[in-house]
């Protein structure tokens, strides 16, 4: 895989070289899911934008409101299409009790978890992509080998809606917690945190800055992002 070859613009190596190893990282097993799975849930966050449902659901006073079948792309479990085409299209409108009952219905918090950040991971490097006009990458086909199926007992009821890593929070020199809570809440599936933030720490940094910009105007681009994209965190 060679992404961003089919542009001018200059990439930069390190952020090249994760958005491979993420794109790759989808075809091997994960903690809870296949790489069969895994490799349909980045089809299906790809697929979900332009999923009739979700359209619909996106239009509506409620989501929740709107009932329907959605249009998939693979043989992906129809719990499973739900909970990540919910992610990619709806994320700002995930209530408490919608989770809740997807966990009754016997997705297991870890298996959640790892979904977030499969489908936050396809998000960041997709956006990067088409922000360039590349087509999406194509992964490589699936590896064979089972789940680890390990849980983390490092992880505590903080009320948040799964448990979180249990670490002692501190604040750095510019009032952050040593510890951001995207961080902590990804923490039943440690996987699931190397896999996003390998990609993440590649574009973007608390402490160290490979770019020309200063942070004041990093901050601004970030705020104003996050503003256009309704992201309360």
């Amino acid at each position: 895989m060679n992404m961003y070859v089919s542009q001018d613009l200059p990439v930069r190596h390190r952020i090249r070289d994760a958005h491979e190893a993420a794109i790759d990282t989808f075809a091997e097993p994960g903690t809870w899911l296949d790489s069969h799975s895994r490799l349909a849930i980045l089809a299906e966050a790809r697929h979900a934008p332009s999923c009739r449902l979700c359209l619909e659901r996106k239009d509506a006073l409620s989501p929740y409101a709107v009932k329907g079948n959605h249009e998939t792309r693979t043989d992906l479990a129809n719990d499973l299409v739900e909970i990540v085409h919910r992610i990619t299209t709806g994320s700002g409108r995930l209530t408490r009790s919608w989770y809740q009952g997807i966990t009754d219905a016997g997705i297991s918090p870890e298996t959640y978890v790892e979904i977030v950040g499969l489908v936050a991971t396809s998000i960041i490097v997709d956006s990067f992509g088409a922000a360039l006009g590349c087509e999406p990458a194509e992964p490589p086909a699936a590896k064979s080998g089972e789940p680890g199926r390990e849980s983390n007992p490092a992880v505590i009821e903080a009320g948040a809606w799964v448990p979180m890593l249990d670490l002692v929070q501190e604040e750095t020199d510019i009032e952050i917690p040593t510890a951001p809570n995207i961080f902590r809440a990804m923490g039943l599936v440690p996987g699931a945190i190397s896999h996003f933030f390998g990609v993440m720490q590649s574009q973007y940094s608390l402490t160290e800055y490979d770019i020309t910009l200063g942070r004041s105007q990093i901050e601004l681009l970030a705020s104003r992002v996050s503003s256009l994209n309704q992201c309360f965190y």
